[in-house]
């Protein structure tokens, strides 16, 4: 077994109580019938630039069964970040505590929801394991590999099958979310906040006044006519915390769900049928859902995960996509309030309270997906107040790839008033 062990980076430091003890309870439970571990193995589970808020660890285990003979298991061990990694600074935003209330609680009851309507749809991986251990929350689940599933190449974009999947599965969740928040009322109050925080305010502006000259200094490379105008129209850093402060403002008019937070390809994990066709797609990484409009979550998506030439020549058509099967979901779950219109969730797409996720989205992840990986490709090094991080952070929006995609994205999101800052002075 351990030939076939890969590392996906050999840079990650495990901590030492990953051990076997750790995993007992577990596997009393998932293997009643296996005597004693023989082997032991935790490796990386994901290559760097891939998880920025989290470790993420695959643990290999050779198990000698009661009948003699010997079964491999593996599961994922999901754990905090070493506090002088990032970990303080994520700590702030309580993604642990949350991310545990989706998978006890919120997640099962909106399959449950579906269950008894008659409908049989999973939306994220079995959590074995949830514990509190000296002050940090942990996560055990389900290898999905096993079962043949596998992330997609954030790199390359995803084809039309994939969004389209992606977004029905959006929609799932979405519907659930509201129905459930209809029949049991609001959600705990952690969950009117999201990314943006009001007591985190510090670390929005340092994080804006790390990036802001290299992205400026990059927008020149792209190739955009008249780039100097998009240089001159960046924000401020005061119309930068307007815009986020923006997300927390709400009208009871509008059409609310549980969004995912941070819906992009990498927290999608696929598998596929033997002539190579989708089979089934499930999300995973819930840290940051907020109550809010769809359109968070539709704009993140949108953004960062199709291919590049699908973009922007189906962006409207994405939206339609996502509504067909929102509207679905929500009749067959019996959803009592009105049901939102597509001119309503188009029009949500250029509202001045969700452009947040767009420049943060653009100023923030898409440098990074494209970025192809390397053991510099962590949270840590970028966010460097270094002469080494701003020199990381300038090759990522410079890189040909993301200005590629720049040249293109900027002026059309541009032209429909997403970067009309002066929106949000006072």
């Amino acid at each position: 077994m351990t030939d076939e062990i890969e590392n996906p980076n050999k840079d990650l430091i495990i901590p030492d109580w990953i051990n076997e003890k750790y995993f007992t309870d577990v596997l009393a439970k998932d293997e009643p019938d296996h005597v004693k571990i023989l082997k032991f193995t935790p490796v990386a589970a994901i290559p760097p630039g891939e998880n920025f808020t989290s470790t993420m660890i695959r643990i290999y285990i050779n198990l000698k069964m009661k009948d003699g003979s010997v079964k491999n298991k593996t599961y994922i061990l999901k754990i905090m970040l070493p506090e002088d990694r990032g970990g303080k600074d994520f700590g702030d935003f309580g993604l642990f505590p949350k991310e545990a209330k989706m998978y006890d609680t919120f997640i099962p009851a909106f399959e449950a929801l579906y269950k008894e309507a008659g409908w049989d749809i999973q939306l994220a991986p079995k959590c074995l394991k949830t514990e509190e251990r000296n002050g940090e929350i942990h996560f055990i689940f389900e290898d999905l590999r096993v079962k043949g599933f596998g992330n997609m190449d954030r790199t390359k974009g995803l084809d039309m099958e994939h969004m389209t999947a992606s977004l029905h599965k959006l929609a799932e969740y979405h519907a659930a979310s509201a129905v459930f928040e209809e029949k049991n009322g609001r959600y705990p109050e952690e969950f009117y906040e999201g990314f943006v925080n009001r007591s985190c305010k510090q670390f929005h502006i340092d994080g804006f006044r790390l990036k802001e000259k290299a992205f400026k200094k990059a927008m020149l490379t792209w190739g955009m006519k008249d780039a100097e105008k998009y240089v001159e129209k960046f924000p401020t850093e005061e119309q930068y915390w307007a815009q986020c402060l923006a997300t927390l403002d709400y009208n009871n008019d509008e059409f609310y769900v549980l969004s995912h937070g941070d819906f992009w390809s990498s927290n999608l994990m696929s598998s596929y049928l033997p002539d190579g066709s989708l089979n089934k797609l499930l999300l995973i990484d819930f840290q940051l859902p907020k109550w809010s409009h769809p359109a968070e979550d539709l704009l993140f998506f949108l953004i960062l995960s199709p291919k590049n030439e699908l973009r922007l020549k189906e962006f409207d058509n994405f939206v339609r996509i996502y509504w067909e099967r929102l509207i679905e979901c929500l009749k067959v779950l019996k959803y009592q309030k009105r049901l939102p219109a597509l001119r309503d969730i188009q029009r949500s797409m250029y509202h001045k309270n969700n452009s947040f996720c767009v420049f943060f989205s653009l100023f923030t992840h898409m440098p990074i997906i494209v970025f192809p990986s390397d053991k510099d490709s962590n949270f840590h090094c970028i966010m460097a107040k270094t002469e080494e991080g701003e020199n990381m952070r300038l090759r990522m929006l410079s890189n040909p790839a993301f200005g590629k995609i720049m040249k293109d994205l900027y002026p059309f999101l541009y032209n429909r008033g997403v970067f009309n800052y002066e929106d949000y002075d006072v």
